[in-house]
């Protein structure tokens, strides 16, 4: 995909320009903005959440979760928005895909490392796919060695704590552990390495079943 790449000086983030355009509703100019709550998550002027659908933002308190949530409020907040394929999740959360001025926002945050893509077979899954590679590829954002860091901050603090996807609960891992090597620290989830197992157990995690 043709994204534009923008050279920044030391210390700013990477911003990637979206390369999808949209047409927008005849009817409708679109919805206004009135509150950006993090990365993925945005109020309408009817009080009503929407969140960005086939992504998912850091909380606030993870690395890069300030930033995601900066970078979606110089996107949208105070503007409108139009709002593709609506949907209700699971928890009651009304997800769409969303644009401004043609550009899908979804596809702008997962492009530029601000957000993490689960895919689910929508229209635009591919499209917001494609750009979640392109930032892990270019380690931007949640992908970068800050928050997804291939080796500890420091020697001996080699404890992996781990978040499985498909299961409740926090782990962790010490070396020697069945799955210790291919486990990647994703800081942006929660995750981190300490430097003794008591360490680890206060920050609530527990030691994996598949240490021995």
């Amino acid at each position: 995909m043709p994204w534009k790449k923008v050279a920044l000086t030391a210390g700013a983030i990477a911003i990637v320009a979206g390369s999808l355009t949209v047409a927008k509703r005849v009817i409708s100019p679109g919805e206004l903005v009135t509150e950006v709550i993090d990365g993925d998550t945005f109020v309408i002027i009817n009080r009503q959440n929407i969140r960005l659908h086939g992504v998912d933002a850091p909380e606030l308190q993870y690395c890069f979760g300030k930033e995601a949530k900066d970078a979606l409020s110089k996107k949208i907040l105070g503007k409108k928005v139009i709002l593709k394929e609506p949907r209700t999740d699971f928890y009651k959360r009304v997800q769409a895909y969303v644009y401004i001025d043609g550009e899908s926002i979804n596809e702008y945050m997962a492009v530029n490392g601000f957000v993490m893509h689960h895919g689910d077979g929508t229209s635009q899954s591919d499209i917001v796919k494609e750009a979640n590679n392109f930032a892990q590829s270019k380690k931007l954002g949640i992908f970068s060695e800050k928050c997804s860091p291939a080796n500890p901050p420091k020697n001996g603090c080699n404890i992996k704590g781990h978040i499985p996807y498909n299961t409740a609960g926090k782990t962790y891992l010490i070396p020697g552990c069945w799955n210790y090597t291919q486990a990647v620290v994703e800081k942006f989830r929660g995750e981190d390495y300490f430097c003794t197992e008591k360490e680890a157990k206060a920050a609530g995690f527990i030691k994996s079943t598949n240490c021995r």
